[in-house]
């Protein structure tokens, strides 16, 4: 489901991006604990709640929102953060994944606003739990490549046995194995290092 521009014409509160779908509009925001931005958050046409804080555009809840992330750090006086970047957009900036240098990443997200760290083991572990409720092989490639990109490289034992299993479960649905086959005798890391059974 792709976010909606809102067009209502009658000045009802409204996501500064015209974003009909923006978790800012519900009644059960989450994110009512989010600190102010004045930086990014203050330039017209920009939500904090629903925009890149990289590329700008708005992110897409497809697949439970598999392909972005939020920084849930607490910033300020017990409010967190709570700016978004896809995925891909953070991996093309080394802002994710496995980035050495002065970065040094070790699959983890760096929030380009308050610069905490994120550890991405548990987003991939999602990503992989999403697939099991998906029908296409395109949808499940799609996501379990952005699970590949954010893992590869790690250095962290529970990271490399993810991996691992992602692209094991990615190779017999290129072989043309069924989606339920391919998923059925796999075991995944939970976010805690503990081995579960994904069937």
């Amino acid at each position: 489901m792709q976010p909606l521009l809102s067009d209502s014409p009658f000045g009802a509160i409204t996501c500064k991006a015209g974003n009909r779908i923006c978790s800012s509009l519900t009644a059960e925001n989450p994110l009512t604990g989010t600190r102010f931005c004045d930086l990014c958050c203050s330039e017209p046409g920009f939500c904090g709640d629903c925009c890149c804080i990289l590329c700008r555009k708005l992110i897409t809840l497809d697949y439970d929102g598999y392909s972005y992330i939020r920084c849930e750090a607490t910033v300020v006086d017990g409010h967190i953060c709570g700016h978004v970047s896809h995925l891909e957009c953070a991996l093309r900036a080394y802002m994710a994944g496995t980035v050495g240098g002065s970065i040094n990443l070790d699959a983890e997200y760096l929030c380009r606003y308050c610069d905490t760290r994120t550890d991405l083991a548990p987003h991939a572990l999602k990503l992989l739990n999403i697939c099991t409720s998906v029908a296409s092989y395109a949808d499940i490639e799609k996501i379990l490549n952005v699970g590949i990109c954010i893992l590869r490289g790690s250095q962290k034992s529970s990271a490399k046995e993810l991996l691992h299993r992602i692209e094991s479960i990615n190779a017999k649905l290129m072989k043309g194995v069924s989606i339920q086959d391919a998923f059925k005798k796999e075991s995944c890391v939970d976010s805690t290092g503990n081995f579960s059974a994904l069937s």
